[in-house]
């Protein structure tokens, strides 16, 4: 077997558990994502000056087509808040664009420790909280008011969470579910839905940004795009539209408060592993 087969078969096999968590949990899959292209990368002898980078632009690459699979199987079951994505969309816009350009100023190092206390934190939150799952719920979102002050405070908080999701390589989702959930009144399952479709969009910039911004970066090995590898997105894709479908149909058949355990569960782990 060469060291190509080798290669590309880890990065399917971490597209194959990305998928089937970016359904389940509204993620795009980065936070499995991009710790494992930071393990792979490593094994493969790349610069550790630029392997965050690299994780994150390759990973939010790898997200549009997760979050797009997800979004549509979703929105079959009705759980894509469309009204919420309109109002998350254009600072979440702004954000990433500015995340993809802070990317190329900071060092990696920094980068994996501040993603690693990121997911324990909101880990820690999502186990802590345990609204009630209520139609009303999503009643009151759709009810939110529109004006000017309701319209910048959503802003603000997309244009936060595009600019961490950037510099992390994430969807989106550890932030953005907790968000609808907790402070646009979403249900559980709405939110992981809305997520998705947000997520879409953030990864598609998400994604020209990091080309963009790591275009003529010297430490850069061979067959890049800036910030991105065609190869470790190509393994991930893959994987990750095989597994997607299972676990939206799998978050449809969990009750809400298992879901928001077992995420919190998962962004612990990923966070502590990152640390040691």
């Amino acid at each position: 077997m060469t060291i190509f087969t080798l290669q590309f078969f880890g990065y399917l096999a971490s597209g194959l558990l990305a998928g089937l968590l970016a359904g389940l949990f509204g993620v795009g899959g980065g936070i499995i994502i991009v710790p494992a292209l930071l393990y792979l990368f490593h094994m493969d002898g790349i610069n550790p000056v630029i392997s965050m980078q690299l994780a994150a632009g390759t990973s939010l690459a790898t997200i549009i087509f997760t979050s797009l699979s997800a979004t549509w199987n979703h929105h079959r079951r009705h759980s894509v808040h469309w009204p919420m994505v309109h109002r998350y969309s254009p600072g979440m816009i702004i954000g990433v664009w500015l995340g993809a350009q802070l990317a190329a100023l900071l060092e990696s190092d920094d980068l994996v420790i501040l993603f690693a206390f990121f997911e324990i934190a909101v880990g820690l939150r999502m186990l802590s909280h345990s609204p009630k799952e209520t139609t009303a719920a999503a009643e009151d979102a759709s009810a939110q008011p529109t004006t000017l002050q309701g319209f910048v405070q959503v802003s603000g908080i997309a244009t936060i969470i595009g600019i961490l999701s950037t510099l992390f390589g994430i969807g989106g989702g550890t932030m953005l579910v907790p968000a609808l959930t907790l402070l646009s009144g979403l249900t559980i399952h709405q939110a992981i839905g809305t997520s998705s479709a947000i997520g879409a969009i953030l990864s598609l910039v998400g994604t020209t940004g990091m080309i963009q911004s790591g275009w003529e970066n010297s430490a850069l090995p061979p067959d890049t795009l800036g910030f991105v590898v065609p190869l470790a997105a190509l393994g991930v894709i893959l994987g990750t539209l095989i597994t997607t479908p299972l676990g939206v149909k799998l978050a449809h058949l969990t009750e809400p408060q298992q879901l928001k355990k077992g995420f919190g569960i998962l962004l612990l782990l990923v966070g502590i592993r990152l640390l040691w």
